[in-house]
């Protein structure tokens, strides 16, 4: 199963690519004598009822995919890579193994359309996004860095989808009206043990 925390920033979108695979469950079937399964298929109705109300939300946003193509990344070395569509939302994905067979530390690239707001603006509306969708967010920092020789802003944070504790960070790349996210996630505690492969792919970031 893979986390595609990026989507979180498209109106508080979170998506799961590959749900037809290991990520699609009808969830466990329930005796009604048996509480714990009765609180285990309750919990992954509600994850999936969520999943599917925030995927709805950023699909409609106007402008989402404005830079769907418009950009270079280099995938890490011995990573895989895809183009996936959730709904409407077209994504960048490269993924790895992690210590957690449930999850896969991904790098994702998603764009939006900043709808008039400037760079910083954004990023508010982003954090109070997230504040509000992401199960279990803990805010853990933020500040800015040069990708692609422009000033992105980035955020980091802490979540816990699905029971899965994430830790992640995100750049937002904004060129010409138009915000480029990227997303680093892995399992919590080992996003720095990923770094250097995070940082190959960041530092070959171009816009066209």
């Amino acid at each position: 199963m893979v986390f595609v925390s990026g989507l979180v920033l498209l109106c508080a979108c979170q998506g799961k690519p590959g749900r037809g695979t290991s990520g699609a469950k009808s969830g466990p079937q329930f005796s009604v004598d048996t509480a714990q399964l009765r609180r285990m298929d309750s919990l992954t109705a509600a994850q999936r009822r969520s999943d599917s109300e925030l995927i709805n939300k950023a699909e409609s946003a106007p402008g989402i995919n404005a830079g769907s193509g418009n950009f270079d990344i280099n995938t890490p070395a011995g990573w895989q890579r895809s183009d996936t569509v959730m709904g409407k939302i077209r994504a960048l994905l490269m993924t790895t193994s992690s210590p957690n067979p449930r999850f896969r530390t991904n790098i994702s690239v998603v764009s939006d359309s900043l709808r008039g707001l400037t760079p910083d603006d954004y990023v508010r509306g982003t954090l109070s996004s997230l504040a509000t969708y992401v199960q279990q967010f803990s805010f853990m920092g933020q500040g800015k860095r040069s990708i692609d020789g422009r000033t992105a802003c980035w955020l980091h944070y802490a979540q816990s989808p699905g029971g899965i504790a994430l830790e992640d960070i995100c750049y937002i790349v904004s060129d010409k009206g138009i915000a480029y996210i990227i997303t680093c996630s892995a399992i919590k505690g080992q996003l720095l043990r990923n770094r250097q492969s995070f940082e190959q792919a960041i530092t070959s970031f171009r816009i066209h």
